[in-house]
This record gives C-alpha cells, structure tokens and sequence, in this order.
C-alpha cells in the first residue's frame, strides 16, 4: 500500500503542473479546477496501481464536465442543465472518450476482433460511447503504439517473420498481500482490536468477510492471483481463520508484518507409476535407431527457418501451460490437505474441552463429599 506521504508528493506535482488547487476535506484531497470549476477526491492511500488512477482522475478535470451542453443547444433550450447521468462525448477524443472510462473503472480491450467493455453497473454510459464509437476505438487500442496487445490478439506470424510471444508483467504477490494485511489491521482496529492468539502468537480479531474486503479494494485481480495472495498470507502466519463455518467468520490478524525468514514453496506433484514404469522399461529395453531427420531444402531459406522457430516456441508455451496446470492442482490439492487438518484440529479441540468440563465437574463432587464426610463446613 502506498504511504499518504507519497500520495500527496503526487498531488502536489500535478497541481502545480496544471494550476489546480487541492485541499484536504472529509479525510480525502479534493482537487479544483479553477478555469471550469470541476473538483475531484482521491484518497489519501492508493493501494496497486492507484497513483496512476489518480493521475488520471486529476488529468480529466482540464475538460468540460461530459454533461455540458453544446454552445448552440445553450442558446436555443430553455430547459436547465441537464443531471450527470448520461455522458456525453460530442466533444471528446478516442484518447479523452478512453481516459473517463478507465477513470470509471471500465477496462475495454479488443479480442477477436471486437470490443469489450467491462466495468461496474454504474459506468454503463461511457461503455455505450466507447461501442458506438468502435471504428475509432479498436484501431487506437490495437496500435501498438498507444496500448499493449490484448491476450487473444497477438498477431499470428507469417513465414518470413520472426515469432514473439509478449508476456504479461507478473504481479508481486508479497507485496498485495502485505497490503491485503494491512487492509485487515485497520478494520480490526475499527471492530475494536479484541486480542486473539494463535498457537500461542498474538493478534488481533477481525470478523467479516475476506472476499469482500478483496472486491472493494482489489477489484482488478483474478481468481488465480486472489488465491495466491491469500495463500501466502495463510503460510506466513499473518492471517488465520478460526471460524470458518461462522457467520461472518472469524479471523486471527497478526499484530505486525514479519517476513523475514518465511519463504513459500510450490510442491511438485508425484510422478504418476505408470509414467515411470514406462521410462524404466524404455531404458532397459534395446529399441532400433531412429531414422536420422532428413535436412531441410536448401530452398526453404529463411522462410523455412522462420516457421521452424515459430513451432518451437509454440511447444515450448504448450509446455509451460501444462507446468502452471499441475502446479495449479497441487496447490489446490495441498488447500484441501490443510482444509481438512484444520477441520480435524476443530473437532479434537471440542473434545479436549468436553474433557476438561467433566474432570472440573468430577472435582466439584469429590469436593463436596469430602467437605459432608468431614464435617463440612459450619
């Protein structure tokens, strides 16, 4: 999560850039654009890739508001301006038109030739724009010289070129879910910070929903990527739930972030038998020289050389996909394994505690018989 310190040094750049006035109010920065009026809020902390939103945020306010209504229907409508529920973008370039919807939490790409508009229910209008505006968007979206190619639109080779395969900027695990952590601690400090251990460490308690802390503040990560954080957090020891089957459950919230000499490692999956039978008998088994591959057409040239390589790194992603598919089924295998331990950590705990209350009620007997053969007490 980033500091409210670095927030502000963002802030204060652009506003001077730009001639905006900012002002702390509400526990937010409020920025002001004195030529149109516009004003816009951010919070004091960004969390992922807030600084650039926030850059954005502040870049919308040098245009007119979208509902500003054109010159001439000013002169001629008699009605009053008109509410901000409808955009408009009359006025606006593809570069503009893309800024707002990026700003409203819409992400559009293009797959397969078409365009995709995702974001929340509330950003529905500036998705209307940007498809009917598509003949303009698509191309700027495909330029490679304005946005990244989408997943599904690389282009394919032909025979002469040379293939690349772009891959996407991994994601820092550790660091969203220190910021996850942290999430956590202000909210158990809201609920009051209740003292909680676990196996003896101290923390705090927090009851809620994980998953919904993740939609509101983390709305940008997958599936995949959202389970990886969330498994680190569990094998760090940061956060721990202690009543799953509770509604809401109930989590265990370390008191401070420690990762010093905690490492995680993925578990490779066993060979399957089969498999290993079937190389053990290949080994010890004579097998009949291949027949050497015969050599290319001196024709093919570069041409042929080119598709060459481009199948090669077809395999090669092929084989990378299959890799990710079984570390992905391990992980998964391991979640259940702890899962189930943790349900039958649980159900001994019940047990012991069933113990401790009928040896405390035996006590209570033995007492009082001693106390009415010896008198008792007066």
């Amino acid at each position: 999560m980033t500091s409210k310190s670095d927030v502000k040094k963002l802030l204060e750049a652009e506003t001077d850039r730009l001639g905006f006035q900012m002002k702390l109010a509400n526990g937010r920065w409020e920025i002001t654009n004195p030529k149109n009026g516009r004003t816009g809020s951010v919070p004091l902390q960004a969390m992922g890739r807030g600084l650039d939103n926030y850059k954005t945020e502040i870049r919308r306010l040098l245009h007119d508001h979208p509902t500003k209504p054109s010159p001439m229907v000013a002169a001629t409508d008699l009605a009053t301006e008109k509410a901000d529920t409808m955009p408009r973008d009359t006025w606006w370039s593809v570069e503009a038109l893309l800024a707002a919807a990026y700003a409203n939490g819409l992400r559009p790409y293009v797959s397969g030739g078409n365009l995709h508009t995702p974001g929340p229910l509330d950003a529905q209008p500036y998705a209307e724009m940007l498809q009917a505006r598509k003949d303009e968007v698509i191309p700027y979206l495909t330029n490679t010289s304005n946005a990244t190619t989408s997943e599904g639109d690389t282009d394919v080779p032909t025979i002469g070129d040379t293939a690349n395969v772009t891959r996407s900027k991994p994601r820092d695990i550790a660091a969203d879910a220190e910021a996850l952590w942290g999430l956590l601690r202000e909210a158990a400090q809201k609920q009051g910070d209740v003292p909680l251990t676990n196996g003896g460490t101290e923390g705090v308690q927090w009851v809620g929903a994980l998953a919904d802390i993740i939609k509101a503040a983390c709305s940008d990560w997958d599936a995949l990527h959202e389970k990886e954080v969330r498994q680190y957090l569990n094998r760090t020891e940061h956060t721990r739930c202690h009543r799953p089957r509770a509604t809401p459950p109930v989590w265990w919230v370390a008191l401070e972030w420690n990762n010093g000499n905690l490492k995680v490692t993925k578990v490779q999956p066993k060979p399957d038998p089969r498999t290993v039978a079937a190389a053990v008998k290949a080994k010890t088994t004579t097998a009949a020289p291949a027949p050497e591959p015969a050599a290319p057409a001196a024709t093919g040239g570069a041409a042929l050389q080119a598709l060459i390589a481009f199948e090669q790194t077809v395999r090669q992603v092929e084989a990378e996909r299959d890799e990710a598919v079984r570390e992905r089924d391990a992980a998964r295998a391991e979640l259940e394994k702890v899962r189930a331990d943790h349900i039958d950590l649980l159900v001994e705990l019940d047990g012991v505690r069933l113990e401790r209350d009928l040896a405390q009620a035996e006590l209570t007997t033995i007492n009082a018989l001693f106390e009415r053969f010896t008198g008792g007490k007066k």
